[in-house]
């Protein structure tokens, strides 16, 4: 929480002397005229305003220092105003009343001063309402950005939950297809099999390996792609096909681990893919998002799309920045948006 600025020493050495020469200035503009206002300025009056400032602002500050430790956790904010500025009107009076008489009675000499009693009281009175006024707007907004930091620090707390659900899950559904397709392969060409298994061991042990870290290069991304394709071909006959320019691979961007299996899965599990209509996945950067796109083919039923897993993914974005992955379909095209991210040295 950031101090009250009443607690600050600049505030607490100048303030009461420039607030004390202007409410002495203010009182000789009350009690004189304005030509004896340069012949009164620098008598010992407007040492007396700087000293009563002095003492108000010090008292009342202590004195909300100790409101601010006796008033409970859950005291509201109504009932601390009035405590705290009902108890700092009576402390300005009796300072004010007690000073004020002191200097006519023992070091003037005056016995009728009830006029200048009651304008100094008014005005120091007031001096304690403005005082306050100034420190129930630092209050309330070190208020304001104590929640807003908490919500904040929740919403992060909540997005790197999202992220470690996101990378410890491990898809089934691609596992078994997997090995349907390994014990096809097993049955026809033990050689492909080998390949097959290499592939898939690759695979896994990205994900794996994913697990310890959070981001990652692009490049990797798009390997692991390039493999994960591979293995889908075995059983789609290879009518899906992966295209991104060459460029793209050399940028020095990351992307959160995983991301491109997830998007790549959902592609496969949404989409008819055959000989009659295969798909062509495409991928560019345009201004720090990575776009992924491919013609919409939709299955009638998708069952197998990957909500769940987009959404902890679109999640755990947001734990980096303000962005996340967005899905649009226009003109028959679908495009996964993806936000890149710069790491600094």
């Amino acid at each position: 929480m950031v101090k009250n600025i009443i607690h600050n020493p600049v505030f607490r050495i100048f303030t009461p002397i420039f607030y004390g020469v202007t409410m002495y200035i203010l009182i000789l503009l009350i009690f004189d005229t304005i030509e004896q206002l340069s012949q009164n300025f620098f008598s010992f009056e407007v040492f007396l305003c700087v000293i009563i400032t002095y003492l108000i602002f010090e008292f009342l500050r202590l004195y909300a220092i100790i409101v601010e430790k006796k008033c409970p956790a859950n005291c509201s904010i109504g009932l601390r105003i009035l405590i705290q500025g009902g108890g700092s009107i009576v402390i300005a009076f009796i300072i004010t009343f007690s000073i004020i008489t002191f200097y006519f009675t023992k070091l003037v000499g005056f016995s009728s001063f009830s006029d200048w009693l009651a304008v100094f009281n008014t005005i120091f009175i007031l001096t304690s309402v403005l005082f306050n006024m100034i420190y129930f707007s630092f209050f309330y907004l070190n208020r304001i950005n104590v929640t807003q930091l908490e919500q904040e620090s929740i919403l992060r707390q909540n997005a790197e939950i999202e992220l470690n659900t996101y990378k410890n899950k491990i898809n089934p559904e691609f596992l078994y297809d997997s090995l349907e397709s390994l014990i096809s392969l097993a049955k026809k060409n033990t050689e492909e099999a080998d390949q097959f298994i290499l592939k898939l061991s690759d695979v896994y042990r990205n994900i794996l390996s994913n697990k310890k870290s959070q981001l990652t290069p692009i490049s990797d991304e798009l390997n692991i792609s390039k493999t994960l394709i591979e293995i889908f071909n075995y059983k789609l006959n290879g009518n899906l096909n992966f295209e991104i320019d060459k460029s793209t691979e050399k940028i020095p961007y990351h992307i959160i681990s995983g991301t491109m299996v997830v998007v790549i899965e959902d592609i496969v599990n949404r989409s008819v893919i055959s000989g009659i209509q295969p798909i062509e996945i495409k991928g560019e950067i345009e201004e720090n998002i990575l776009k992924i796109y491919h013609p919409v083919q939709n299955k009638l039923v998708q069952i197998f799309s990957k909500k769940t897993e987009l959404k902890h993914l679109k999640n755990a974005y947001l734990y980096y920045g303000k962005k996340s992955i967005s899905i649009k379909e226009e003109n028959n095209i679908r495009s996964y948006n993806i936000p890149v991210f710069e790491l600094e040295n």
